[in-house]
């Protein structure tokens, strides 16, 4: 009976959760391709179309580029770096013991930044997933408190404690027992630390496709449900009015990126651009609670460009680092 219960939470956060990570996928993968179509237009300053030919000409063209990039911040998400249970019932890195796996998986606890507080136990300037401290939907579709009960005193597993979680820990304080050894109570690192580890993997190792595993994070930090810490509230629901009008509501507006993109200083710290962002889509939890197509549309014509605008200033600080010139 205990596994048949698990079974059937396991199956509610599955079937509920839907793509918990940060916008869809391909809307992960679009955002970066009009970045890099932005670099070369008549908006983008002399730095940035530097940037552009950059990754064009390591890739041959702007369309394998756009590709190579998107691609990698697309396939974050399927990462299968982050295990959790126990040895009383094994570990998985997705729920029902891996058979959720195309719906979502626990890396996808590595993508939140807590905006609503300062700090957090690591010693980051601001946290990551922690269920204590999540934005609480309280409906029968609340996903995170499936999680929280198919999880239920689960930890990390050990090997990527030390391996996933130690490239995420980016120089802040981590204790197995204390963070990682039961669910509720765990404290995940946030996806700044994410980005500032594959873009230093990138400055270390030039190549698309690293820093296309950071650009899954400036996807991730414009997304309000990410900042708010929640995986319920319509997470699902509004990725996907947000990937299905996309286009058709030219939500990649490149007068609206062009209107922000000087707000971005890529000499700033990779973290520090990326919670810039991050306080703009915390200031927007509209999608939270209203599902209303007006609201959405208008919450996604400012959340969008600020992404892509982001993602124009990250990339043009990869390009900067090759050329001597990455600033801080």
């Amino acid at each position: 009976m205990k596994k048949l219960s698990l079974l059937a939470a396991g199956l509610g956060l599955a079937f509920s959760a839907g793509q918990a990570a940060a916008w869809s996928q391909p809307t992960h993968k679009n955002i970066v391709k009009d970045a890099l179509a932005f670099m070369n237009s008549a908006n983008a300053s002399a730095e940035m179309r530097r940037a552009y030919q950059f990754y064009v000409g390591a890739a041959g063209s702007e369309a394998r580029a756009g590709e190579i990039l998107g691609q990698a911040a697309y396939d974050v998400d399927d990462f299968k770096d982050t295990r959790l249970g126990g040895w009383w019932v094994g570990y998985e890195y997705a729920p029902v013991w891996n058979a959720a796996a195309s719906l979502v998986n626990y890396t996808s606890y590595w993508h939140f930044i807590n905006m609503g507080r300062q700090g957090d136990s690591h010693g980051n300037d601001r946290g990551g997933y922690d269920y204590r401290y999540h934005k609480v939907d309280g409906g029968i579709s609340d996903v995170d408190w499936y999680a929280m009960v198919y999880l239920y005193n689960r930890g990390l597993k050990t090997e990527d404690y030390n391996s996933t979680e130690a490239h995420y820990r980016q120089g802040s304080r981590s204790n197995w027992d204390e963070h990682y050894g039961d669910f509720q109570v765990a404290a995940f690192q946030p996806i700044d630390n994410l980005a500032k580890y594959w873009f230093d993997q990138f400055k270390a190792a030039p190549s698309l496709q690293t820093i296309g595993f950071a650009l899954h994070a400036t996807g991730d930090v414009a997304q309000p449900h990410h900042t708010w810490i929640t995986s319920a509230n319509g997470h699902s629901s509004w990725e996907g009015w947000v990937d299905d009008h996309y286009a058709s509501e030219q939500l990649n507006n490149p007068v609206a990126v062009a209107n922000l993109v000087s707000q971005y200083d890529a000499r700033k710290p990779v973290r520090d651009l990326l919670t810039q962002t991050a306080q703009v889509a915390y200031q927007h939890p509209e999608p939270l609670y209203d599902s209303s197509y007006d609201t959405r549309l208008r919450v996604a014509k400012e959340l969008i460009p600020q992404s892509i605008a982001l993602t124009v200033s990250v990339l043009t600080k990869g390009a900067n680092h090759f050329y001597g010139q990455g600033g801080l």
